[in-house]
This record gives C-alpha cells, structure tokens and sequence, in this order.
C-alpha cells in the first residue's frame, strides 16, 4: 500500500504526513477523503458521471425556479402593495427573490462548510436559512393570526406554497451544484496525484473453507 493509499485508508494521519523520500504529503488529502466519504463514488468514472449528473440537473433546477419566479410571481399580477414584509419591508417579489438568494447562498456556505470543516459559513446559513423561512411562512402567518392584514387568507396561502417552491427548489439545486463542483475538484486531485481510490469500495472476499479449517 502506498503512502497516499494509507491515508485515504484512515490506516495513517492526515496533515503533516510524509513520504518514503521525507518529503510532505498534500494537505489536501483530507479534504479529498471527505468529498469521498460523504459523495461515495464507486470508481473515477462514477464521479466524472455524478459531476455531470449534479451539474446538469443543478442547473436545470436552478432555471427552472428563475422560470417559476417569472411567471407566477413577477408576471401574476400580485398586488405587490398588499402584505408588504415586516422584514426589512420587502413587498411580495422582492420578497420572492430575497428567498432564493437567501436559500442559494445558504446551501453553499453549509455544503462548503461541512467539507471544509469550518464553523462561521455554517453559523451564516442557519441565519439565512430562518431568513428565508420567516418570508415564506409570513404571507400565510400574516393572513391567518394578523388582525387588520390586509391579506385574504386564500392569497397568504398561496403566496408562501410560491415562496416555499422556491425556498425548496433552490436549495436543492443548490446542494447539486456545489457537489458538482467539489466532484471537478476531486477529479483534478485525483488526476494530479494518479491516485485510484476503487479497490477501496471493493467487497473483501472470505478465505477459502480450507484456509479456516486449518
């Protein structure tokens, strides 16, 4: 087994390990190793097929929320004056886009952050995260419990199922686009250092029965 293969293994520290000739191993292994836990790629060409998969559906996803905005939101005819935010107040596209920016966002300084192992990226999505919860549920909120709004309740309702579609869909395209990215990422590491990660996910075979009779 070779230096970088005890690593990637857990049979060696990451860090500052080095190698048969004293030279320092990249530090970069670390992180490689939990793209590769968390992503499980069976093989190279596993995660060349899932970086294009994530990649093209993320984007897909993406666009399709963009579309979702236009035509239900920006062009519905909204009374954009009625129901304005108490937060910050935004009124009802503003509102809209402020979701999927906040749930973009999000969704990447949590994915970033989990690989990363950094805390202050993660500590800002949660923020952003409630942020744009509080959007969607106040149409609904607001109509329902808020005396003198000036919202119906039939129009709160389907003004946060809007606004929660896009709080979904972004996020979730979101989460596809980043693992797409870290899989180029992994792709360029595993390149640069010929490294061959499959025999790892292969199953152990049992002894032969006569192996253990004796």
């Amino acid at each position: 087994m070779s230096e970088a293969d005890a690593i990637l293994d857990g049979s060696q520290p990451l860090g500052s390990s080095v190698d048969t000739t004293g030279h320092e191993l990249p530090q970069d292994w670390e992180f490689a190793e939990r793209i590769l836990k968390r992503l499980n790629p069976r093989n190279q060409q596993d995660v060349y097929d899932m970086a294009a998969r994530d990649s093209k559906n993320g984007g897909m996803l993406i666009t399709l929320m963009v579309v979702v905005w236009w035509l239900f939101i920006g062009n519905n005819g909204d009374d954009v004056s009625l129901g304005v935010s108490v937060f910050f107040g935004l009124n009802f596209e503003q509102a809209a886009l402020a979701v999927m920016v906040l749930s973009l966002f999000s969704a990447l300084l949590t994915e970033f952050s989990r690989d990363m192992g950094k805390i202050l990226p993660s500590t800002a999505a949660g923020g952003m995260l409630i942020l744009a919860g509080l959007y969607v549920a106040e149409p609904l909120v607001g109509a329902l419990f808020v005396s003198g709004s000036d919202l119906e309740t039939q129009v709160g309702l389907w003004r946060s199922v809007r606004l929660g579609l896009l709080w979904g869909g972004t996020t979730y395209g979101s989460n596809l686009i980043v693992n797409a990215l870290l899989l180029k990422w992994l792709i360029r590491f595993l390149d640069s250092n010929d490294y061959d990660f499959s025999e790892r996910n292969e199953p152990v075979r049992a002894p032969p029965a006569s192996a253990t009779e004796d």
